[in-house]
């Protein structure tokens, strides 16, 4: 049952992932044709701005499903409850603080920008932008944390993929319709209002949640304690381009987004082969499962590393002329970046290494053991990102992301592999190497293609289907030669799968 869901959690994740990633292409593609570079900048500034309600939840998200495994194992719909209302009860004083929050950006950070546009426009544009994010996490949050942790991620990833569609439409049609920007967003956040009430409701009904719980902030104790993790997570993903901010024009911030925009295309990719996972674990771990934890770790492992191999060697090659021709009539700032190419990729590789020691570690309820190296982390990431953006410009914030994965990816390993699973840490350092190799090769042997390099949207595809063909071959090779048995075992587990569905 277990892996059963697990697939349609993929499944649907890669539904969800991909209709995501054409609307990360074509909204900020028409931006930058019929706003500027200046516009997209603008926009992705106060976007990452908004996400610090990341870091305002104080790591309620893991915490809260790590308090619902055993309950949901037990079909208690008493302690659920609890759980849920006291996850709510913290969550409504996040929304609070964000409200607050987001009033005081809605003034600073026009003053940053007043060379460029109007302070009233910046500041209406900020407060239009927080408006669905407040809605989310006031009503349908902790609903996400209770469908996830009873591994049925795919309710969110259909609701989230019909959000995402309809909300992509609207602003294509208010975009060709002539309406500004301001309007753009407005149109988006009134979809994104409808999908969280939506999850509230069906919660209710499917969960039976019982209203008259107590709050009991004991169950989820820890929150604090996984508030380093939610702290190093917001300042790797988020810190590069708040940073900019301080030091850099909207132009240039422009070109690290378009970069970080191809990078969250491809980890979305990448993103569902993880949807699921940490319920799976959790399960296995109410249930005392451990030699079968320590099975399915390593086919996770199989899957992260090999998947990581695959999707990064071709991204390293395919990226840079991919921004060129998306870019090919912006000529308002110089978009071949290869540095910051090469440095981002190798960041996000490391971003989607860690996952198999992050959900093992979460799913056991180990928050607090790490919390030391998360703000040490996170210390560093921010004065290197600092000192490197003086140095080399944005790049420097590539480099501060890429310390930042590269440092947790270690720690957690280290942990998980130690501490959860008892296990030697040679087995992940094999894993790095092996994939690190894999990668060099791949990259070594594009150059021998005959490739075109006159290139239409099309023959970029051409280039990179005939790429990824090379590239499986060589990962497949490497996995076989290095880890033949969990390969047996990854593909024994696939095709018990398919027989069941």
């Amino acid at each position: 049952m277990r892996s059963k869901n697990a697939s349609k959690n993929i499944a649907w994740g890669f539904v969800y992932e991909s209709v995501q990633l054409i609307s990360m292409f074509i909204l900020p593609r028409m931006i930058l044709d019929t706003f500027g570079s200046d516009f997209n900048g603008l926009v992705e500034a106060i976007t990452q701005f908004l996400r610090v309600i990341v870091l305002f939840q104080a790591g309620i998200s893991a915490v809260t499903m790590a308090a619902l495994y055993s309950p949901l194992e037990r079909n208690d719909t008493h302690q659920i409850s609890v759980v849920i209302k006291s996850s709510q009860s913290f969550l409504k004083k996040v929304v609070l603080v964000f409200v607050i929050f987001s009033i005081c950006l809605a003034i600073g950070y026009p003053l940053l920008v007043k060379d460029e546009f109007d302070f009233i426009y910046t500041a209406s544009l900020v407060l239009i932008m927080c408006l669905s994010t407040v809605v989310q996490f006031f009503f349908g949050q902790v609903y996400q944390f209770l469908f996830t942790a009873d591994q049925n991620h795919r309710l969110i990833s259909m609701v989230n993929s019909a959000k995402v569609l309809v909300s992509t439409v609207i602003s294509v049609i208010l975009i060709q319709s002539g309406f500004g920007m301001r309007a753009v967003k407005l149109g988006a956040a009134i979809v994104f209002v409808i999908a969280p009430l939506f999850i509230y409701l069906y919660a209710q009904r499917k969960y039976k949640l019982q209203k008259s719980v107590e709050v009991d902030l004991a169950v989820i104790d820890q929150r604090w304690a996984h508030f380093g993790a939610q702290f190093a997570s917001f300042v790797s993903m988020n810190s590069g381009l708040i940073i900019l901010s301080a030091f850099v024009n909207l132009y240039e911030i422009s070109v690290f987004a378009i970069y970080n925009l191809v990078m969250s295309g491809i980890f979305g990719f990448f993103l569902p082969l993880t949807r699921g996972i940490d319920a799976a674990f959790g399960n296995m771990i109410a249930k005392n499962e451990h030699s079968l934890l320590k099975k399915n770790l390593r086919v996770y492992e199989q899957i992260v590393f090999g998947a990581t191999a695959f999707l990064f060697s071709i991204t390293a090659v395919m990226t840079l002329p991919f921004v060129m021709l998306y870019t090919q009539n912006v000529f308002d700032v110089e978009y071949y970046r290869p540095a910051l190419m090469a440095v981002i990729v190798a960041a996000t590789a490391f971003r989607c290494l860690y996952f198999p020691y992050m959900s093992v570690t979460n799913a056991a309820g180990h928050f607090r053991p790490l919390r030391k190296y998360a703000f040490l982390e996170a210390t560093l990431t921010i004065a290197i990102s600092i000192a490197m953006i003086q140095w080399i410009g944005i790049t420097g914030a590539a480099v501060g992301m890429l310390f930042s994965y590269s440092f947790r990816t270690g720690y957690y390993a280290v942990y998980g592999s130690k501490v959860i699973v008892n296990r030697s840490v040679w087995v992940f350092a094999k894993r790095l190497f092996v994939t690190m190799a894999c990668v060099a090769t791949i990259i070594a042997l594009s150059s021998l293609l005959p490739l075109p390099t006159e290139l239409s949207f099309l023959q970029w595809a051409m280039n990179a289907l005939v790429l990824s063909v090379m590239a499986l071959a060589v990962v497949g090779l490497f996995e076989y030669l290095f880890f033949k048995d969990d390969l047996h075992e990854t593909i024994a587990m696939a095709c018990r799968l398919v027989r069941k569905s």
